[in-house]
């Protein structure tokens, strides 16, 4: 399991995210101020690598993250 602190602003706040990877890493649990928020995966289409989340929450930044995740390893 891996460990990951992204930093973002929304609305002109800065939030952190506790973001955790599961097992086999393809599935990122979302934490933010120690709440459980939702997750993320990827899968491959074309070669390309598509972010996806079913928390509406996490949907405008869920490839963000993700490529953030990606440029981290």
């Amino acid at each position: 399991m891996e460990q990951y602190s992204y930093e973002d602003e929304y609305r002109g706040q800065k939030r952190k995210f506790l973001i955790l990877s599961g097992e086999e890493n393809n599935i990122y649990r979302v934490f933010s101020e120690a709440r459980f928020i939702g997750s993320i995966s990827h899968e491959f289409h074309n070669e390309k690598v598509i972010w996806k989340t079913e928390y509406n929450i996490l949907k405008p930044i869920a490839t963000k993250i993700g490529e953030w995740i990606e440029n981290s390893n």
